[in-house]
């Protein structure tokens, strides 16, 4: 999530927009921008070795190792004005991308949240526009507007998650599914092949695949070792935080 940044920082450089799909190394628990983690939680993850990070974005709390995460990073002109309108067209992108392998999904009821107040949990319930199948949520994302940049990304969930490791998180996820749990036999390369081309068509751009530059692979591993308030966040033994160099 520290590349994630790193791309809003290059875009607010003039770097083209960037699409980004990436999975993870182990059970690891994000925390959103402002999200506050009580002791005894941060312990229980270490203990079942769950990291720890904190994204750029907003939003309630995810665990991934069990979903394949996306992430665009681009200017502002580069997408509809206004936050909503964003969501919007990349959730139809994500709903093309579902349906060319034969899930129909829905966007949750635009305008309205069902998500509880002072809730943790980002697939407690859905969001406007988020992504569900059978008014169970599929897909969570958040979004990060700063200067002429967006930054959104988000959380499509490939399988159930770990119980020990939702059990540590004290993630409940009664509103979540998984395509697994809709009985779509889980191929990683083809969910993202899918959503890549989806994203190309919907948004109306020709992908062309890129690599890091040296300046942003350096800016994410600072970014990634400064934790929230300066402080480091749990990374588990085993672990890395070195950045995917890729795009």
């Amino acid at each position: 999530m520290a590349v994630d940044e790193a791309l809003l920082r290059s875009a607010q450089r003039g770097a083209p927009p960037t699409l980004r799909f990436y999975s993870w190394d182990g059970a690891w628990l994000s925390l959103g921008l402002a999200q506050r983690l009580d002791p005894a939680r941060r312990i229980a993850c270490r203990e079942a070795g769950v990291g720890i990070v904190r994204r750029a974005t907003g939003g309630l709390a995810v665990l991934h190792g069990a979903d394949l995460t996306y992430a665009v990073a681009a200017p502002a002109t580069a997408l509809p004005a206004g936050l909503q309108a964003t969501y919007a067209l990349i959730g139809e992108a994500l709903r093309a991308g579902l349906a060319s392998l034969g899930i129909e999904a829905e966007r949750s009821e635009s305008g309205r949240t069902r998500a509880a107040p002072g809730g943790f949990d980002c697939f407690q319930a859905p969001a406007a526009d988020e992504i569900c199948v059978g008014g169970r949520k599929l897909a969570g994302s958040a979004q990060r507007r700063t200067g002429g940049e967006v930054l959104q990304h988000g959380s499509l969930r490939l399988r159930p998650d770990p119980p020990a490791a939702r059990a540590a998180a004290g993630l409940e996820q009664e509103g979540a599914t998984s395509l697994a749990e809709l009985g779509f036999a889980v191929d990683d390369g083809r969910v993202r092949a899918a959503c890549a081309a989806a994203f190309a068509s919907v948004l109306g751009v020709t992908l062309e695949p890129a690599r890091l530059d040296e300046g942003e692979v350096a800016l994410a591993r600072q970014l990634a070792n400064r934790g929230p308030a300066g402080a480091e966040e749990e990374v588990p033994r085993g672990f890395s935080r070195d950045p995917v160099a890729g795009r």
